[in-house]
């Protein structure tokens, strides 16, 4: 169908499925990506008119899969109309392609209608965004969802999973690990596996549904956060966890009060040197214009924190380090999360580093940190930003006697 792209075994059969949803838990490197372009440039092409959707957790998500799909259509020898502003939409005769993001709760995607929905990571964005906007697009036209993802726990991703493996029908579902892609290097795969831990790489490329045993952020919590709609109200603040080589240097900018606060952006940069790191920062935080920014000043961070306040945030502060500092912020954001106080902002790097992050008891008490190959950037900054937050007009400082770091 496609001119040099053969489908592996796991592709035939998701590509082969007629039922109305599909769902396919996979391995990074496992080739979703092709499975997904394939299956709707097959859609584009079909000869009838068909409006597509292609939806992601963030907008650069949604893109791979949008530029493999143009890609494939070139292969095709088809000549696909594509316009990149306001949103990426690609067009071939009167059948039509929109690659869009889940931002703002999926309300941008509200009111059409379309004849195949595909959701890249489907396992990172909010259930109800799934039900309630995407299914009753499909509901006129009789059409078909897809939902891909490498799994997260046992979330509402893994419940449409284990319908599908007991109905097969209505529901077809599918759990095929990394290495059922032969293109995959086995060298790679042992590479992967003594860098991360059991559990991560069981989940990363076993394609596993793991329970949240030894997860700090529960999933369950998580989940919750990205569902909440918190008014937009309040001070804005940020937090600001700086990197040179190997790490991120990330930045979060939350609005609200310790009673209640929404991330409203979330970046993060690496190879950077410092004084493009401090330029990068200084312009998102000039976007937010937050009335407090607190940065991690433990070793090179002082120097750092004076040419952050010389590039026009005066109001930064710098924060050191210690064991009982850190447990405090992680405390903090297990505890607001715990209460349902964060609302969330579906991006995966973060939701990933959220699963990823244990609490790990050590002869000196408990090592808090991302799991052995995974990052823990972005926590951190949303931690410090928390830190940052005042608390609300009553006071009020919420408690818990669950769950508590202890």
């Amino acid at each position: 169908m496609i001119s040099g792209w053969y489908p592996h075994p796991g592709q035939q059969a998701f590509l082969g499925s007629g039922a109305p949803v599909r769902v396919l838990a996979c391995g990074r490197r496992w080739g979703k990506t092709e499975v997904i372009a394939a299956e709707i440039t097959r859609s584009l092409l079909c000869g009838a008119a068909r409006q597509t959707l292609l939806v992601a957790p963030s907008q650069e998500q949604a893109l791979l899969g949008f530029e493999r799909v143009r890609e494939f259509l070139q292969r095709t020898g088809a000549r696909p109309v594509v316009r990149r502003t306001p949103a990426p939409t690609l067009s071939v005769g009167d059948s039509k392609l929109w690659a869009r993001s889940v931002a703002r709760g999926g309300m941008l995607l509200r009111g059409r209608k379309a004849h195949l929905i595909i959701v890249d990571e489907a396992a990172y964005m909010p259930e109800a965004v799934v039900r309630e906007v995407l299914m009753p697009m499909l509901a006129d036209t009789g059409g078909k969802l897809a939902l891909i993802s490498t799994p997260r726990g046992k979330n509402y991703f893994y419940r449409f999973y284990l319908q599908g493996q007991e109905d097969g029908v209505r529901v077809w579902s599918l759990r095929s690990p990394s290495w059922h892609n032969p293109l995959l290097s086995p060298t790679v795969l042992q590479m992967q596996a003594s860098l991360m831990t059991q559990r991560q790489f069981q989940v990363e490329y076993g394609a596993q549904f793991l329970d949240d045993v030894g997860q700090l952020f529960r999933t369950e919590w998580i989940d919750r956060a990205l569902l909440l709609n918190l008014p937009d109200e309040g001070l804005t603040v940020a937090g600001v966890d700086w990197a040179r080589y190997r790490d991120f240097t990330a930045l979060a900018v939350l609005r609200g009060t310790r009673g209640g606060a929404k991330l409203v952006a979330l970046r993060r940069w690496q190879g950077l040197s410092w004084r493009e790191q401090i330029e990068a920062v200084a312009r998102e935080l000039r976007l937010h214009a937050p009335t407090r920014v607190l940065c991690d000043r433990t070793g090179i961070g002082d120097p750092l924190l004076e040419a952050l306040q010389q590039a026009g945030v005066p109001h930064a502060e710098g924060v050191a380090f210690t064991q009982g500092f850190k447990q405090n912020l992680i405390q903090n954001l297990a505890l607001m999360l715990e209460q349902g106080t964060l609302q969330l902002l579906p991006e995966p790097a973060l939701l990933n580093e959220l699963y990823h992050f244990e609490a790990t008891p050590t002869e000196h008490g408990v090592r808090l940190q991302g799991a052995s190959g995974t990052h823990d950037d972005l926590v951190i900054a949303l931690a410090l930003a928390l830190w940052a937050l005042p608390y609300d007009e009553f006071g009020n400082v919420l408690t818990s006697g669950q769950n508590r770091v202890k």
